[in-house]
């Protein structure tokens, strides 16, 4: 077994010990299961007189998703926003654990380059995002099924599919950064209110107009449909993910580690 195969089974280990796949796959089931339950009021006049301000919300969300290719468009957009936020959870446990449990001095010992325990982490925790990728994606389709949206023909299937796919892998490239601010705040809580702030300046930048050139905002943009610059945002977003890869690594290399 090679190092970096080493590395990424003590990391699997590690996070499937944990709980961090229950609650993430517990967040991830509630996102798609809000959507269609709100499409599901709003086609039902009976309850949603009964559920009042909600049922407002419900008719906003239903008339954006009127058959499968606008509701699956919304899935891949509920990945740029949700999945951002569970995705640095993720990465954020993954490298900000070792710091909470002092375990990154044992870490550090062994006979490793550190560029390949940093890149196994980072390949866990991709793993993790794409898994609970498949399964907003997987409950997305059932519910679909369950309201009986219109214009659900395989080739706006698999057009959709490949929309969300699409929306979490760049959502991933731009939450690998979360990984450096991980390690220099040694935990959790700079990652987690780090992407607070970036979602309320997302939406800040795309009101603007300006989200193209914004990383954390071409997801979503990129679900919607509303990317003009492809060439531009694409290689935006792929340099902030080596940015944070090359951060991350940095750090580890020449970070005092006294811990």
């Amino acid at each position: 077994m090679s190092d970096l195969q080493g590395i990424l089974w003590i990391e699997l280990r590690k996070i499937f010990r944990s709980k961090i796949p229950l609650w993430t796959s517990l967040g991830s089931v509630l996102m798609p299961l809000g959507i269609a339950f709100l499409i599901f009021v709003s086609k039902n006049p009976e309850i949603s007189k009964k559920l009042g301000l909600i049922s407002v919300k419900a008719d906003l969300i239903a008339y954006s998703a009127t058959d499968w290719q606008t509701y699956i468009g919304l899935s891949g957009m509920m990945i740029a926003a949700g999945g951002f936020v569970i995705f640095v959870i993720i990465i954020s446990w993954v490298f900000g654990r070792e710091f909470v449990d002092r375990t990154l001095k044992d870490m550090l010992a062994v006979p490793i380059k550190r560029s390949k325990i940093i890149l196994g982490k980072f390949i866990v925790s991709a793993i993790l995002s794409a898994m609970l990728t498949i399964v907003i994606l997987i409950v997305s389709l059932v519910m679909g099924a369950v309201i009986k949206l219109p214009g659900g023909s395989l080739n706006v299937i698999l057009n959709g599919i490949a929309l969300v796919f699409i929306s979490a892998g760049l959502t991933f490239l731009v939450v690998v950064p979360f990984g450096f601010l991980a390690s220099i705040g040694r935990g959790y809580l700079l990652p987690v209110g780090a992407a607070v702030l970036t979602l309320i300046m997302t939406n800040i930048i795309a009101l603007a107009g300006w989200g193209e050139v914004f990383p954390w905002a071409i997801p979503g943009l990129f679900a919607q449909g509303k990317i003009t610059q492809y060439p531009l945002s694409i290689f935006l977003v792929a340099v902030t993910c080596l940015i944070g890869m090359a951060a991350t690594y940095t750090w580890y290399k020449y970070a005092d580690q006294h811990q």
